[in-house]
């Protein structure tokens, strides 16, 4: 992709997360806003792109004061002078605005697509699931290396034998499970479960028991076979807390004292007498909670964790915490030489908007990929797929499978009645071995095939999913308002994109007379610091440096001559060792001169630097000054770019303005805006 193209990307604020927001109609969506020349400018297209460009996706436009509305309608409607300008200039036929939109169209046509009908309904569906938690036990009977399902099938059925016969859930796990960690336990799991902490298949399976209830038969994954019992059902919600957590330090107290210090505390808190947060503050050793008075950064769900960091509390904590009511203090929980003490000071409903995007990355990372080529295979099955390998084997017989099609001969062989034969069938249409081979030939996504049996079914599948895709995602622009908004935001922002590097950015040239009068007026600071300048002598062994700097003292050898010689900093003999003017602020070796006193002509004894050692000469050392205009261009020349930026823009626009008519609407926006 052209890099304009990415930049178009960005000036329009492309987000496909918002896809996922369902569009909430108002009563201002139609109103006319602005008009710029001839076009309408609509509360709904101005809402869209401020929440779009100002990264406030859940903000409504009204609910902004008028003079907020008026400034961003101001800028909208600029953004749409320079898109008309270049619309009148014919840019929007232009061959490679064309070629362009029309290839980046199928990259973001299949995102889309598969947003809808696959992210999407996944995401409506685990957000409803997300509200409710479960405790359940299991039974694994784990497949063995060599993916035999024979034995661990056979031990789930007798293990589902004896659920059946009456025996004990628990007694079943701690027989037959192969999870040590569970199966000790009875097959109880650590945490509550909630859609998106385990197999998917298992989830399915969870949330169709009831408390009680159990699979009544072998669920299969690809670890192994399960078998799932539900201890607990529960609505999910947030507990808001605070902490103490004590340590018996070098184990100066005995148990009893320690338990008897936790229970006062306790006491003392819960008698109203000493605040928790004081308590806190003075006694718990937690770093992060003690000094906000215990206060636990974020809200804590059992079955997500902490929901900033994930983090979870063991099933100890768990079970004191959640027996709390908002407001209480917990007895004293001990875990492995601590105390813990908390505090429940609310209890708020689980806020799922909150967890979309938690949600979302699990689905990407771990399931879309997969669902997405079931998607396909479905698709290609509707469309009738059938691929001949009839066909496919005389290809094979008169190509060299041991090379590519990058070798430019690899077509040679092949016949005309072999090219004259269907290879595969879709949607009714016929695609013979010619077709194909041409398609491999021509296509930049195919170069390279291997000419064997996996590459060109590789290069049947590839061509036949783009085909599906293209047919499946034609009409888009129909199906889906949003989409058709997309694609027109990706044109318009191409668009903009090369009016602009016409009228602005190609015309960006540095003037120094108005960078002389910046810099004679700029209040910003132009200082330029202490400069030292600064010769060097660098060697790796102190025994090397102090040798030389005695031939130096002595006079048997000069600085420069030394430096030459002997120096070991890469390309620095050279230069007789010479670095020029250092700023005392920002370079180590003019601060090491700084440290040591040295004065111009002064030469120091080896000093250790850089995992070696240098002998330093101060050439000479210049005070701190204004930068000269020459000096200081660096410095000004952004300020002076954008300066010359907004000028050419604001001409240009003063030029549209009269080409294509503003109106800005104020008494609408009266109407909409925040009283």
């Amino acid at each position: 992709m052209k890099q304009w193209i990415i930049v178009a990307l960005l000036l329009i604020g492309i987000c496909f997360v918002s896809f996922a927001q369902k569009k909430k109609p108002t009563d201002y969506s139609n109103i006319v806003l602005a008009t710029v020349g001839k076009e309408n400018i609509t509360y709904k297209q101005v809402e869209r792109a401020f929440q779009k460009n100002m990264n406030r996706k859940h903000q409504k436009l009204s609910d902004l004061t008028k003079d907020s509305i008026i400034d961003f309608v101001t800028l909208y409607a600029n953004y749409r002078l320079k898109v008309q300008d270049a619309i009148s200039r014919g840019f929007d036929k232009d061959s490679s605005v064309i070629d362009d939109i029309v290839q980046n169209r199928k990259l973001l046509a299949e995102s889309f697509f598969f947003e809808k009908k696959l992210t999407e309904p996944t995401l409506e569906k685990w957000q409803k699931m997300r509200e409710k938690e479960y405790k359940v036990a299991i039974i694994i009977a784990i497949v063995g290396m060599n993916a035999d399902t024979t034995a661990a099938y056979e031990k789930i059925n007798n293990a589902l034998n004896e659920l059946r016969q009456g025996v004990p859930f628990e007694e079943v796990a701690k027989k037959y499970s192969d999870d040590p960690e569970t199966s000790r336990n009875g097959g109880v799991v650590r945490s509550y479960i909630t859609v998106g902490r385990v197999n998917r298949i298992l989830e399915e399976e969870i949330y169709k028991l009831k408390k009680g209830e159990y699979t009544n038969y072998p669920v299969k994954t690809n670890f192994g076979y399960f078998l799932i019992k539900v201890l607990d059902e529960a609505p999910r919600n947030y507990l808001r807390l605070r902490s103490i957590v004590l340590e018996n330090k070098n184990n100066k107290l005995s148990d009893e004292e320690f338990r008897h210090k936790a229970d006062s505390l306790v006491k003392i808190i819960r008698q109203g007498k000493v605040s928790f947060a004081d308590i806190a503050k003075e006694h718990s050793i937690d770093t992060r909670t003690a000094p906000q008075g215990g206060v636990v950064d974020g809200y804590y769900s059992r079955s997500s964790g902490l929901n900033n960091t994930q983090e979870t509390y063991i099933p100890e904590i768990e079970d004191a915490i959640y027996k709390l009511k908002a407001g209480e203090i917990s007895d004293p929980i001990f875990t492995q030489n601590y105390y813990h003490i908390f505090k429940v000071d609310s209890i708020l409903p689980i806020n799922i908007a909150a967890e979309i995007d938690e949600l979302r990355a699990t689905y990407k990372r771990l399931y879309f990929s997969e669902d997405k080529i079931k998607y396909i295979e479905k698709l290609e099955n509707e469309f009738g797929f059938k691929k001949n390998e009839q066909a496919l084997e005389a290809l094979l017989n008169v190509l060299d499978t041991t090379k590519t099609s990058i070798d430019p001969d690899w077509q040679m062989a092949i016949t005309e009645p072999i090219k004259k034969q269907t290879i595969f069938t879709l949607r009714n249409e016929n695609t013979t071995v010619g077709k194909f081979v041409d398609e491999i030939a021509t296509s930049k996504e195919l170069r390279g095939t291997p000419l064997n049996r996996d590459g060109l079914s590789n290069a049947i599948k590839k061509i036949v999913e783009a085909r599906v895709l293209d047919y499946t995602t034609s009409n888009l622009e129909k199906e889906y308002e949003e989409f058709n908004d997309l694609v027109k935001e990706f044109r318009d922002g191409i668009l903009l994109f090369k009016v602009e590097a016409l009228e602005v950015w190609d015309k960006m040239k540095f003037d120094s007379t108005l960078a002389k009068a910046y810099y004679d007026t700029t209040s910003i600071d132009l200082t330029r610091p202490v400069m030292y300048d600064i010769s060097e002598i660098y060697f790796l062994q102190k025994a090397d440096a102090d040798s030389v700097f005695k031939q130096i003292r002595a006079g048997a050898i000069s600085f420069d001559e030394a430096a030459n010689k002997h120096t070991q900093r890469i390309g620095m003999r050279g230069k007789n060792g010479y670095h020029g003017p250092l700023p005392l602020d920002r370079n180590q070796l003019a601060k090491l001169a700084s440290e040591h006193k040295l004065s111009p002509g002064d030469i120091s004894e080896p000093i250790a630097f850089e995992q070696g050692y240098s002998i330093i000469k101060v050439n000479a050392i210049e005070g701190a000054r204004r930068k000269t205009f020459e000096e200081a261009i660096p410095d000004i020349a952004p300020k002076i770019q954008d300066i010359i930026q907004k000028n050419l823009t604001e001409q240009w626009l003063n030029r549209l303005r009269k080409q294509f008519p503003v109106k800005i609407e104020t008494k609408n926006i009266s109407q909409i805006a925040k009283k």
